[in-house]
C-alpha cells in the first residue's frame, strides 16, 4: 500500500511539472466541480485569490463496504507553485472515518460484564487533509475543466465501534445491551478522485 501511494504521488508530481506550461491558474475567479471516486462522490468550490493561491469549500463521502467508510466537510487552501495547473492543498474541517484500527481498537463491554477488543473503529472529529493534484482546462480558457487529485484525510477525535452494513450494522449503542469504552484517537484514509466542473 505504501509503495502504491508513493508511486501515485510521484506520478502526480511529474505530471504537474509537465502540465505547468498551461494557462494561468487565475484565468477565472470561481471554479465549481463535482467529484467521483471509488464508490463515492463530492462537491467543491474554489475561489482564486491570486495566480498562486486559492481558498474554497468541499463536501465528500465514499465507502469501500468492509474496509473504509469516510466523509467530511470543510475549507481548504491551495498553492499553485508554478502559477498554473499543478497544486498542493491543505484542508481543515469535520470528518468521519471508519476503518480497521492500527492499534487495539476499542473495547466492547458485553451485557454479562466481559470485555472484548474490537478493531473496526469509526473516528469522528477534526479533519486535517493534505493533498495534491492538477486542474486542467478542456477547450476554451476557464470553461470546462478536469481536476484529478489525491488527498489523505487525517481524522482526530472520538472513536467508537463501527459495524458495517454487511455485518448487521449500524448498531444503536443507546438501546443495545452491550456498551463500549469511548476513547480518543486518529485515523487516516486515502482518496483518489476525479473532479469535473466549470469556471466563471
Amino acid at each position: 500500500m505504501k509503495k502504491l501511494v508513493f508511486c501515485l504521488v510521484l506520478v502526480m508530481l511529474v505530471t504537474g511539472v509537465v502540465f505547468a506550461e498551461g494557462r494561468p491558474a487565475n484565468i477565472r475567479d470561481n471554479w465549481i466541480s463535482g467529484e467521483i471516486n471509488i464508490l463515492g462522490a463530492g462537491l467543491r468550490y474554489e475561489r482564486m485569490l491570486s495566480e498562486n493561491f486559492s481558498v474554497g469549500a468541499t463536501l465528500y463521502g465514499s465507502t469501500l463496504i468492509m474496509t473504509l467508510d469516510t466523509s467530511g466537510i470543510g475549507a481548504f487552501a491551495r498553492f499553485y507553485p508554478f502559477g498554473k495547473t499543478f497544486y498542493l492543498e491543505l484542508g481543515l474541517g469535520y470528518g468521519q472515518n471508519s476503518d480497521m484500527a492500527f492499534d487495539e481498537g476499542v473495547t466492547i463491554v458485553n451485557a454479562d460484564g466481559t470485555r472484548d477488543p474490537y478493531n473496526l473503529v469509526k473516528t469522528s472529529g477534526l479533519d486535517i487533509t493534505p493533498g495534491l493534484g492538477w486542474r486542467i482546462d478542456v477547450g476554451k480558457e476557464g470553461g470546462f475543466f478536469l481536476n484529478p487529485g489525491i488527498s489523505l484525510p487525517v481524522t482526530i477525535g472520538k472513536q467508537e465501534p463501527w459495524v458495517p452494513f454487511i455485518l448487521g450494522g449500524p448498531v444503536d449503542w443507546e438501546t443495545s445491551e452491550n456498551t463500549y469504552i469511548e476513547k480518543t484517537g486518529a485515523s487516516v484514509s486515502f482518496r483518489l478522485f476525479l473532479g469535473m466542473g466549470y469556471a466563471f
